[in-house]
């Protein structure tokens, strides 16, 4: 039996571009990572070994993007 010739067609077909390439996803550490680096931190291990060294990071870290989130609501 004889093929259809859009059958043909399709077996031969080739791609002709690409898809667009995207960002990669975002990863929830890359996201504490850079939190951490907007409030100045070097050594984030060290601090995050005491506990109460580690809540004020956490807490600094808070206000700052509470404070970022205002400014981007206000700003438009």
């Amino acid at each position: 039996m004889a093929e259809d010739n859009t059958v043909q067609n399709i077996k031969r077909w080739k791609l002709v571009s690409k898809r667009p390439s995207e960002r990669p996803k975002t990863r929830w550490e890359d996201g504490v990572l850079e939190d951490i680096k907007s409030t100045n931190i070097c050594n984030w291990k060290k601090v995050a070994q005491n506990r109460d060294s580690w809540k004020k990071l956490v807490e600094q870290a808070r206000t700052l993007y509470r404070l970022q989130r205002f400014i981007r609501r206000r700003n438009g």
